[in-house]
């Protein structure tokens, strides 16, 4: 269950990044996050991170917009209405932001999906002998009028690193924290 929720939480809310010091010239390889769960990293284009986990392969712009996810007989498309700001221009338009479009998926009819981010900070992380700009963000993903994804995500922009997710279970309100242990 933790594993899962983990798991939507980083498809939801955006992916990791690596080892050494990363920016947007350079991408790394694996994040490995408390509990084992891995992220694999295989393309980034301009602001689009394409990895994969537990069979799943996903793609996310600017950390923030979900744009598909994939696995073996499922596939999930999301097609927004308005283009999608990045962080920067989040904090420059006042630190929120919203996005509706509609949201396919194997075997369902389309539904109205919408994405919600709020700005709560900004700060600064060494790692190994890097120093990444990260910004702390709330998001909540709503499908249909009901609410499938909440947490707030401590995110590198620049690099595509998550280096701590929390995540709230929708059905109890328990909130499950998971940091980055490892970059490759």
């Amino acid at each position: 269950m933790r594993r899962a929720a983990l798991l939507l939480a980083l498809s939801s809310m955006g992916a990791p990044a690596g080892a050494g010091c990363f920016a947007a010239d350079g991408m790394p390889v694996k994040a490995t996050y408390e509990g084992g769960t891995t992220l694999e990293y295989m393309e980034r284009e301009g602001d689009v991170l394409t990895y994969g986990s537990a069979g799943v392969l996903s793609r996310m712009q600017a950390g923030l917009w979900p744009l598909e996810h994939r696995g073996e007989g499922y596939l999930k498309q999301y097609s927004w209405d308005t283009p999608l700001p990045d962080l920067h221009e989040v904090i420059a338009a006042g630190g929120k932001a919203r996005a509706e479009g509609q949201v396919s998926e194997t075997k369902r009819k389309p539904a109205p999906v919408v994405v919600e981010v709020e700005v709560l900070g900004r700060q600064t992380i060494d790692w190994e002998d890097c120093r990444y700009a990260v910004v702390e963000f709330r998001k909540v993903m709503t499908v249909g009028g009901r609410k499938v994804a909440e947490g707030v995500m401590l995110y590198a922009p620049d690099a595509m690193i998550a280096f701590r997710s929390d995540t709230v279970d929708l059905a109890t309100g328990e909130v499950y924290s998971y940091a980055l242990e490892a970059l490759e």
